[in-house]
């Protein structure tokens, strides 16, 4: 599959790739029941976020064109639906690529072309609307770095990340910071702590929600009643987040036992009693060095609630359309106003 992606372009990277795919699948060119890579293998291909791949997996599932299948891998449906119109498609874009490199032109030059003068999909920013500059907060550094990704991928911000401790420092030292950036996007689980720290500032504070993979919880779902399942994170406020995220589930037939992979001891008792054990990819070596044999690892890292992330869109649409930028100033066309970091780099847990 000759996949691409352009972290310059306006469109979200979940939707380049799905169109993509989706095309491939319609024209005939991924014929029924191909395997198609793991969602890790085409992340590191195209290097991109894991969670950009699975939520485009997900969606083409929903839709009857892919089927996963456990332990197996994921497929195309045996009766994904053939489109003769995208087969004619693929056709005319074939001779259009072949007339434009004769002109000298590449095809990164015309897919710039298409975009331009095609209409946008339904909820794409417009191509000549500036990221807006936001703070995006949280309590541990590898959920920073996740989900302010994840924020940047799927809506029209600059994002700078800042742990919540940073955040409250840099208040101190300079209170005016905050009026070089448009909005402040945190979780639910630090939403009341955060809007408490801005007080009297403003600046929209916006909540979205972490949620656990669907997978994940199906499987905890199948679990017999009262079985103990270990919970653990980089950090200890990461592995409380994920036993919120089974809780808000609903899932009342486990009993977790939690563990941090930044404190071993609490690893090893975590797996004395649990045989089935919830981490988080950062977490993951630490668990796999000590699980004992036959312990089922499953590796969740948890991803923000696709609606929050449709509201953030509209939110942030909204205030292009009123042409509002930093500290609730005017943006001019095509211009934007480059965030300043601040606090301690955001390194890797």
């Amino acid at each position: 599959m000759d996949l691409k992606v352009n972290r310059q372009s306006e469109l979200p990277l979940h939707v380049q790739l799905k169109a993509q795919v989706k095309h491939l699948i319609r024209a005939g060119h991924l014929v029924p029941g191909a395997q198609m890579p793991t969602v890790r293998q085409l992340a590191g291909f195209l290097r991109i976020n894991r969670n950009t791949v699975a939520r485009v997996f997900q969606d083409l599932e929903a839709e009857g064109l892919l089927s996963g299948q456990r332990g197996r891998g994921t497929f195309v449906a045996g009766r994904a639906p053939r489109d003769e119109r995208a087969r004619r498609l693929s056709r005319m874009l074939d001779r259009l690529l072949v007339q434009a490199a004769r002109e000298g032109l590449g095809p990164s030059e015309v897919a710039a072309a298409l975009f331009a003068q095609a209409p946008l999909p339904a909820g794409a920013p417009a191509p000549d609307r500036p990221r807006l500059p936001a703070i995006f907060t949280e309590c541990n550094v590898p959920q920073l770095q996740q989900f302010s990704r994840e924020v940047t991928e799927a809506v029209p911000l600059e994002t700078t990340p800042l742990l919540i401790p940073d955040l409250k420092a840099r208040l101190r030292r300079e209170p005016a910071f905050l009026d070089q950036y448009a909005l402040v996007v945190t979780t639910f689980f630090h939403v009341h702590e955060v809007r408490r720290l801005l007080r009297g500032h403003p600046i929209e504070v916006i909540a979205l929600l972490a949620e656990a993979n669907l997978s994940t919880l199906n499987r905890l779902a199948a679990l017999p009643e009262e079985t103990k399942v270990g919970l653990a994170c980089s950090s200890w406020a990461g592995t409380r987040n994920i036993r919120t995220s089974v809780e808000n589930a609903g899932l009342t037939n486990i009993r977790p036992v939690l563990g941090s992979a930044g404190d071993a001891r609490s690893l090893r008792k975590v797996l004395r009693e649990a045989r089935v054990l919830v981490c988080s990819g950062m977490a993951e070596a630490a668990v796999r060095r000590l699980a004992p044999r036959g312990t089922e690892i499953i590796v969740d890292d948890r991803t923000l609630d696709k609606g929050g992330l449709e509201m953030l869109r509209g939110v942030v649409d909204r205030l292009q359309r009123e042409g509002r930028g930093a500290g609730g100033g005017r943006l001019r066309p095509g211009r934007g106003r480059r965030p300043r970091a601040g606090g301690r780099r955001a390194r890797p847990g």
